[in-house]
C-alpha cells in the first residue's frame, strides 16, 4: 500500500490587544516596574527641562522615603526601563538623588515635601478617633504610619532602639548612606504626628496582649534582625562574628575592634557590607569566601566591583568546612572545601564537593554573612501567638493587603514577605495602610486615572540615542577606605542634565489613522527597530482574550467576522501592528508618512483617590 502524504496547513495569526488608557501607562516601563509606582520619566523630563521642583514633586509623591532611595535603592525601575533594550538603562536612581539633594536632606526641606504626597487624606486631617500601634520604625511601619496619620488615625510606634529607620539606620553602611538622611525623613512623619516610643521592645517591655487592648489594630515591621547559623564546626562560639549584628553597632557609628585579618563567609549584598566595613573599621586583609562562582553571586555587580577595588578578595566556589584554632583557642582560619557544582540541572540546591580539596584559609577573626532571620521573641506573653502563623521563619500574610492569620493584626516588610529592597516594604506599609482603613471604616479606595492625548512633533533631536551612560562619579578606592564619608559623588549640573536626555519618553506614542493609511509601507521600512507590521487582518487572531478585537471589527465594519472567509476579512483592509518592546519612540514613522496618517501623541495623566 503506498504511503499516504499527509499536508498540514499553517496558518500565521498575531495576538494583539487594543490600547486603552490602562495600557498606555504600563509603556511606561520604569513606573510599571517600581512597587510604588514613582514615575521616573516624568522626572527625569523635568530634571531636563530645567524644572527642578516639579521634577522633586513626582519623585516624592508616592513615597514619603524618596530621599533614601536616591541613595541606596536597588531600582528596580532600571531593570525594566526601555532603554536597556536600545544599549543601557537609565540611571535613574542616580538622578532622583540629584534632585533630593536640589530640594534639601535637612528636616526642614522634609517636613515641607509632606504637603507633595499622593497619599490620601492631608497633612491636616480631622481626628477619627482610631489608634494604630506600628511595631518597629523601619520603612514599612513608617510608611503605614504615614499613611494613616493622613486619615487621621493616631500612630504609636514602638521601636526597640535609639534611633529610627531600622535597617536604614542600623543595615546600611554610612559609607552608603548616612544615617542623618534616612532619620531626617523618619522626623517628618513623626512632625505629622507619629509618636515614637523609643528603646521599647515588644515581647519584653510590653506586649501584643497590651497593643491588641490600646489600639484599634496592630502593624508588625520588625525586620530580619537575626543573622543565620552555619552549621559547621566552631561556629557557634561567641568570637565568630555575626554579620548583622557587626552592622547594626558600626553602623550606628560604635565601636567593635576586630583583628586585622579578616573572612567573611557569604557572597551577597550584606556580606559586602560587613566586608567594606571592616576595610574601614582596620582590618588589613579581607577575604570573603561563599559557595557560589561570581556569576552565581547574589550581590550587585557594583557591590563586588567595589569590594575589589577596595582591595578585598573573593574565594569563590567553596564550602566552609571548620573553623580552625591555635593551641590557645584563638581563631587562626577556616577550612574549606571546593565545589564541583552548586545546584543540579533542575536548579535544585545540591553542591557537590571535590574530593581531597581542602585547604585553609587564615584569619584571626570571622564573620558570619549567610543571610537573615526573624527574631520572635516580640511573640513573648501573647495569649494569641498560636494563631499567628509563621511560614519557613517569616510571617505568613496576605500580599497586597498585609493581612495576617490574626484578625486586626497586618504585616510587612522582611518579616512578612522576606528579604527584599526598601522600595518594596514602602510598598508593604502603603498596602497595610488601606487594608487597615478598609477594615476598620468600610472604605474601598481605589485611584482613577484620566488621560489626555495631544498630537506633538515628530520631529526629536535625536542626541537622546548618542548620548553615553555614565554614573555618577565615586570617591578613588585608596581615599574611600581611609573614612566613612559615602563613596558616590553626586551628578554635576551638565552630567545629570545630559542623562535625563537619554529618556526614551514611553507616553509618546506613534497613532495611526487608518483612514489616512496609503498602505505605502514607508513606515514599516523606516522603523530602525522593526517594530511595526502591515498585515492582513485574517491574519489577527480575532478571539484573544475576551473576544474584543472580533466585536471591534464587526461594530466598525458592519460585518460579523465570525461567518466570513480569509479573503474575505482581507477585501476589508489591514491591521498595523506595534512590537512596544521594540518601539524607541523616535518619530521616524511620523516623520516618513506622506499622508500624516501616523503622529507622535503625547499621553498626560492625572490620578486622584476615589473612596
Amino acid at each position: 500500500m503506498a504511503d499516504e502524504e499527509f499536508v498540514f496547513a499553517y496558518k500565521e495569526v498575531y495576538d494583539v490587544v487594543i490600547p486603552d488608557l490602562d495600557y498606555y501607562l504600563r509603556q511606561i516601563d520604569c513606573r510599571d516596574g517600581c512597587p510604588v509606582n514613582t514615575d521616573p520619566r516624568g522626572y527625569m523630563l523635568a530634571l531636563h527641562a530645567g524644572n527642578f521642583l516639579e521634577g522633586y514633586k513626582i519623585a516624592r509623591g508616592p513615597n514619603p522615603f524618596a530621599s533614601i532611595c536616591g541613595v541606596i535603592c536597588g531600582a528596580p525601575c532600571e531593570l525594566t526601563c526601555r532603554r536597556d533594550r536600545v544599549d543601557k538603562t537609565l540611571t535613574i536612581r542616580a538622578q532622583k538623588r540629584y534632585l533630593d539633594e536640589w530640594f534639601g536632606l535637612d528636616k526642614e526641606a522634609h517636613i515641607k515635601s509632606l504637603e507633595m504626597s499622593y497619599s490620601r487624606g492631608s497633612t491636616n486631617p480631622k481626628p477619627n478617633g482610631l489608634k494604630i500601634a506600628c511595631i518597629g520604625a523601619g520603612v514599612a511601619s513608617m510608611t503605614c504610619a504615614h499613611d494613616l496619620l493622613r486619615l487621621g488615625y493616631a500612630v504609636d510606634v514602638f521601636e526597640m532602639m535609639r534611633m529610627p529607620g531600622g535597617m536604614l539606620t542600623y543595615g546600611v553602611p554610612t559609607y552608603r548612606l548616612k544615617n542623618e538622611i534616612a532619620i531626617n525623613e523618619c522626623f517628618a512623619i513623626e512632625h505629622l504626628g507619629a509618636k515614637i516610643h523609643y528603646n521599647v521592645k515588644v515581647g519584653r517591655d510590653i506586649t501584643l496582649n497590651d497593643l491588641q487592648d490600646q489600639y484599634d489594630a496592630v502593624f508588625i515591621g520588625i525586620g530580619l534582625w537575626k543573622s543565620r547559623e552555619l552549621p559547621i564546626e566552631g561556629a557557634d562560639a561567641p568570637d565568630i562574628i555575626r554579620g548583622i549584628e557587626y552592622l547594626r553597632v558600626k553602623c550606628a557609628e560604635e565601636e567593635w575592634k576586630i583583628g586585622d585579618n579578616m573572612v567573611v563567609v557569604g557572597g551577597g549584598n550584606v556580606a559586602f557590607d560587613v566586608a567594606r566595613t571592616s576595610v574601614r573599621n582596620g582590618a588589613k586583609k579581607v577575604t570573603m569566601v561563599c559557595l557560589e562562582s561570581r556569576d552565581e553571586q547574589t550581590a550587585d555587580e557594583f557591590e563586588i566591583e567595589d569590594g575589589v577595588e577596595e582591595g578585598i578578595e573573593i574565594i569563590n566556589r567553596v564550602a566552609p568546612k571548620a573553623v580552625v584554632r591555635d593551641e590557645e583557642g584563638k581563631i587562626c582560619g577556616l577550612r574549606v572545601q571546593r565545589i564541583h557544582r552548586l545546584f543540579e540541572h533542575d536548579g535544585k540546591f545540591s553542591p557537590q564537593l571535590i574530593p581531597d580539596t581542602e585547604f585553609i584559609v587564615p584569619c584571626n577573626t570571622l564573620a558570619l554573612s549567610i543571610g537573615q532571620g526573624m527574631d520572635s521573641s516580640f511573640l513573648s506573653g501573647w495569649d494569641r501567638r498560636d494563631e499567628l502563623v509563621i511560614d519557613r521563619g517569616i510571617i505568613k500574610t496576605e500580599r497586597d493587603t498585609g493581612r495576617t492569620t490574626v484578625k486586626g493584626v497586618y504585616a510587612g516588610g522582611d518579616a512578612a514577605f522576606g528579604a527584599a529592597l526598601f522600595i518594596t516594604a514602602i510598598r508593604h506599609g502603603q498596602d497595610a495602610a488601606r487594608a487597615i482603613d478598609q477594615d476598620l471604616k468600610g472604605t474601598k479606595p481605589y485611584q482613577e486615572f484620566v488621560g489626555e492625548f495631544t498630537e506633538i512633533t515628530p520631529i526629536r533631536d535625536k542626541e537622546y540615542l548618542r548620548t553615553k551612560w555614565a554614573l555618577p562619579t565615586m570617591q578613588p578606592a585608596e581615599e574611600r577606605i581611609k573614612n566613612v564619608d559615602m563613596v558616590e559623588n553626586n551628578y554635576t549640573d551638565e552630567a545629570a542634565h545630559q542623562q535625563a536626555n537619554r529618556c526614551l519618553q514611553c507616553h509618546v506614542n506613534p497613532v495611526f489613522d487608518g483612514d489616512l493609511c496609503i498602505k505605502c509601507n514607508g513606515c514599516v521600512d523606516v522603523c530602525p527597530c522593526n517594530c511595526l507590521k502591515l498585515i492582513p487582518i485574517s491574519k489577527l487572531n480575532l478571539d484573544v482574550g475576551e473576544g474584543n478585537l472580533r466585536k471591534a471589527v464587526d461594530n466598525y465594519y458592519g460585518v460579523d467576522s465570525a461567518e466570513m472567509e480569509d479573503e474575505e476579512l482581507d477585501t476589508m483592509g489591514s491591521a498595523m501592528l506595534k512590537d512596544e518592546d521594540l518601539c524607541i519612540r523616535c518619530g521616524l514613522c511620523a516623520e516618513k508618512c506622506p499622508t500624516q496618517a501616523v503622529t507622535m501623541d503625547v499621553m498626560n495623566y492625572t490620578h486622584h483617590w476615589i473612596g
